[in-house]
């Protein structure tokens, strides 16, 4: 069902020109999420799949969202076809919520998520910013230039991918089992922890960084190829593969097996 009204500027969010206007739309059957272009999303989870999208008449007479199988498009229209919607602002609500995906150069903002499963995926130069997401499996990806944000995390997985320059930075951490890898020369980062993880597993491939020195674990294994470096807090077991110029930083006295090919090295912080 869509609903269409008069909208006189509600939130600094849907800051457009006076006599913009917002359609309405209930009945969604999605659980996924694909942004495209270079629109301004922000997401939230409620007891309804509800869709408002906020933009001059022309751009909303394109119906510039459409759903394709059980995920939603926004920023592009079936019926107009490579039309340019950057004015348009959407607001969505979701009940559940198992994929996050920009393709472009946007933005989407999320507010706390609790869910069992989601994939969050950066293609392109846009950033997704996650304030709170607590669930089973979380996996975070880019592909490009863009960045993935995330404040609060906590999960029993963890998957960290970086592929290109761009950055997955989290705030808090909280995680059983964490595997982090980056190809190229983007940058993965936490700035501190809840908990200690039981197994970490790091795969640098290029000149690229993952800096979770805050994060302790039971066991490790990094593997590097190239002259990225990676730091790690303090672990119980470590397995080191260095194959050129790259470094290796963790804490504590581990029981340790590296293997080191090049002038890469590791170096215990006191």
């Amino acid at each position: 069902m869509i609903l269409r009204s008069a909208m006189m500027g509600v939130m600094a969010f849907w800051s457009l020109a006076l006599g913009a206007e917002t359609l309405q739309v209930s009945d969604l059957e999605i659980e996924g999420v694909h942004v495209v272009g270079s629109v301004e999303v922000e997401i939230s989870q409620g007891d309804e799949n509800l869709l408002l999208v906020r933009g001059d008449s022309d751009d909303l007479s394109s119906q510039p969202f459409y759903t394709k199988g059980n995920t939603l498009i926004l920023g592009a229209s079936q019926a107009n076809p490579g039309e340019d919607f950057s004015s348009v602002k959407y607001k969505l609500s979701v009940m559940r919520l198992s994929e996050i995906r920009l393709s472009g150069s946007g933005d989407v903002f999320v507010r706390p998520l609790q869910v069992d499963d989601i994939r969050v995926t950066v293609e392109g130069s846009g950033d997704i910013k996650l304030f709170s997401v607590t669930g089973d499996t979380v996996r975070l990806n880019v592909a490009g230039s863009g960045d993935v944000q995330a404040a609060e995390l906590e999960a029993k997985r963890l998957e960290l991918m970086v592929s290109g320059s761009g950055d997955v930075a989290i705030g808090e951490l909280a995680a059983d089992s964490v595997e982090a890898m980056v190809s190229g020369s983007g940058d993965i980062s936490v700035q501190s922890t809840r908990r200690k993880a039981l197994s970490v597993e790091f795969n640098i491939v290029g000149n690229g960084e993952i800096n979770l020195a805050e994060l302790d674990a039971e066991s490790a294994e990094v593997n590097i190829v190239g002259s990225g470096d990676a730091r790690i807090g303090e672990v119980g077991e470590l397995q080191a593969n260095i194959i050129g110029s790259g470094d290796i930083f963790y804490a504590g006295t581990p029981e340790l097996d590296s293997n080191v090919l090049g002038s890469g090295d590791l170096n215990r912080r006191r």
